[in-house]
């Protein structure tokens, strides 16, 4: 046979397959990815994403943490911590670290840096492998 029709060949049969559902493709992004981007856009929103409920439209949330933050944010009388800082002021900056990868499940370190003190603050994000993506499942203090 000739060349051209083995490159095809090779190119379409696992194309198919994962349209089929018989192939896991992989995700598009990583969990450091999805912590990446999701931080960027939120500590550079133009105004509070909380007040605004602009994060119930982040594609790198899982619903369950957007159900989540809207129960925390309901509970609040008089402000509370932000559930994506845990903190009440918004970072300088921030890095992402490493992921912890187990399964369907993701860790992810985030370095939060407020003005004036070089010393970031740890937070630990959960993600989790929803229908083929990576997606925010949680923020917490590293134990």
């Amino acid at each position: 046979m000739k060349r051209g029709y083995w490159i095809i060949v090779i190119v379409l049969i696992p194309a198919l397959l994962g349209s089929c559902g018989l192939v896991e493709p992989e995700p598009e992004l990583t969990p450091q990815e999805v912590v990446t981007k999701f931080y960027r856009w939120y500590i550079g929103y133009p105004a509070n994403p909380l007040v605004d409920k602009a994060y119930r439209d982040s594609p790198y949330l899982a619903t369950s943490f957007i159900q989540q933050v809207d129960e925390t944010l309901a509970s609040f009388e008089l402000g509370g911590a932000d559930p994506f800082l845990l903190a009440q002021d918004i970072p300088v900056k921030f890095t992402v670290g490493g992921a912890e990868l187990a399964d369907d499940r993701a860790v992810v370190s985030v370095d939060l840096y407020w003005g004036g003190n070089p010393d970031p603050s740890v937070r630990q994000v959960e993600l989790h492998l929803i229908d083929g993506e990576w997606k925010i499942t949680g923020v917490s203090f590293p134990d």
